[in-house]
């Protein structure tokens, strides 16, 4: 059966098959892919359109001029709302509402039921996922395609993918993937295998499952941020309304138009110095030039190189922890549009001046690498989110999570992580066991602060966060995992030894055994799929 990968983006979308020699080719969907231009592949752009009448998506918005148009009816970067619900926006439309989640997924589908190929003969369906989504995206992702796709369903992350997808041939190079999108900058350090002929083109060669050791690339360290293009945008609209006297918020309809001509604009300034917006506000046309470096200012006032430059630095603090440094890095793969900025190729060249930069393959990189994945290409991962064990705080006696397994935590783990456990009231005769992923935002806020040329990373702690800003329950609904005590614990009494493992599907499980008597109250038990 054919392989297919989907990239969906905030901006655009591609969509690969494997070909019968094993190669990759991008797939053109009739009505919602542009066509191809200029070295651009057959993009799909991730917008859609709602009519009274009907749903209108990808290239079909742009050729009858929807996404020009001043009106609500437009949905863009719903991609984001998805990966991060407070992002997300919510509409009115026709007596309807419409949520990113539902738009996203109206999108989805559509894709799939336009591929050339009949769901039923296709084996797998790969779908990329950024870095930095949590749970819910994935969850998300299951509840749109489970129905129509089922076990067929294979998720790769897509710093991951571009590696494959670049195709370096440099045995056991260090290879640093950026995949700076229109949403997110996800980040990915991977080793590649150590044989030359194992590499590259000869990895579409590879069958399905996990290889020797010399076929594994290895992931060594990932780093993401919600950022992306479609914050600049938003900046050079605001920067315009500001030249123009304009509060954004009383824009209404006009709005959608505008933003189209500052994502234009940023497109112009990637290849050229200066640019012309030409907008319509209040019945009145007007045309302002914007030069490149007046959008480098537009960023530097909202710290988005400042955001880049320690996005890096958090994965290089990770790196280093395996012993790798950044001269250790032989290349420098960019994916996704924002990464073709001037900018973003300066600051990156300045961090790795030794690396080879390259940037040619910045829209197809991943859906091919997705490919490649499925095909057979084993992959030695990471967790890349951290996990605390659910507690009272014996100060506030309020939920608090104590982290028992780290961001970086290598799976399937060789060794379990154990933690002794008490209870928290008198006569206790149970112990509730909840686990919750801990805020990649936390992990976001870091900042860094340069001591001897080298980053030292540094907590902000935020007194307002709550419970449920801090972590995410993965088991919180019923039936609750209890270990039953008998007779009732003692408050300031070590009880109960609790083992937590990880499989390679990124199961997590535990054990647990009551210290007084020996008994294993909990043998194996699953508490959830970490992502």
């Amino acid at each position: 059966m054919p392989i297919y990968s989907i990239d969906f983006g905030t901006t655009n979308t591609v969509i690969a098959r494997q070909t019968e020699d094993g190669g990759a080719e991008i797939v053109a969907l009739p009505e919602l892919s542009l066509p191809a231009a200029s070295g651009l592949p057959p993009l799909i752009p991730s917008l859609v359109y709602i009519t009274p009448d009907r749903l209108l998506s990808g290239a079909m918005v742009r050729s009858e001029g929807y996404d020009q148009q001043p009106t609500k009816r437009l949905f863009r970067d719903f991609k984001r709302g998805i990966v991060n619900p407070k992002t997300a926006q919510s509409r009115f439309i026709d007596g309807r509402e419409w949520r990113d989640h539902e738009v996203g997924q109206a999108f989805l589908r559509r894709l799939i039921a336009s591929l050339p190929t009949p769901i039923a003969l296709i084996d797998p369906l790969v779908l990329t996922a950024p870095v930095a989504a949590l749970e819910f995206y994935l969850a998300w992702v299951s509840q749109t395609l489970e129905r129509e796709v089922g076990e067929k369903l294979h998720i790769v992350d897509e710093s991951t993918a571009a590696a494959l997808g670049y195709a370096v041939q440099m045995p056991e190079a260090f290879v640093l993937v950026v995949d700076f999108g229109g949403g997110t900058l996800d980040l990915s350090l991977v080793q590649l295998p150590a044989h030359r002929e194992q590499t590259g083109g000869v990895l579409s060669r590879l069958r399905r499952g996990r290889g020797a050791e010399t076929h594994t690339a290895r992931v060594y360290a990932k780093a993401g941020r919600t950022l992306g293009g479609g914050d600049i945008d938003r900046w050079l609209l605001a920067e315009v309304c500001a030249r123009l006297n304009v509060d954004p918020a009383s824009l209404g309809e006009e709005y959608t138009p505008l933003l189209t001509a500052c994502e234009t604009a940023k497109i112009a300034l990637a290849t050229s110095e200066e640019t012309r917006l030409t907008i319509t506000l209040g019945g009145e046309s007007r045309t302002l030039p914007l030069t490149r470096l007046e959008m480098r200012k537009v960023l530097e006032q909202h710290g988005f190189m400042d955001d880049l430059r320690s996005t890096v630095d958090r994965l290089l603090h990770v790196a280093r922890r395996e012993g790798i440094q950044k001269e250790d890095v032989a290349y420098v793969l960019l994916t996704g549009g924002t990464s073709l900025l001037p900018i973003v190729q300066s600051i990156l060249r300045g961090i790795f001046p030794k690396a080879d930069i390259r940037g040619d393959k910045p829209f197809t990189a991943v859906a091919e690498g997705a490919l490649l994945a499925a095909s057979g290409v084993a992959l030695e991962d990471y967790l890349v989110n951290s996990y605390g064990l659910r507690h009272l705080h014996p100060e506030t006696g309020t939920h608090a999570y104590d982290e028992i397994i780290p961001q970086g935590t290598r799976y399937p783990m060789p060794k379990a992580v154990e933690v002794i456990l008490g209870v928290a009231h008198p006569e206790q005769d149970a112990v509730e066991i909840i686990v919750g992923l801990l805020n990649s935002e936390s992990v976001g806020n870091l900042r860094v602060r340069y001591e001897d040329g080298q980053p030292v990373f540094l907590a902000q702690p935020d007194l307002t966060n709550s419970d449920q800003t801090a972590a995410i329950a993965l088991n919180s609904a019923a039936p609750p995992i209890l270990a039953a005590l008998n007779p009732p614990g003692m408050v300031g009494k070590d009880r109960l030894r609790a083992a937590f493992w990880v499989d390679e599907g990124r199961r997590l499980f535990v054990t647990v055994t009551d210290m007084t008597s020996g008994t294993v109250l909990l043998r194996d038990r699953e508490i959830a799929t970490l992502r």
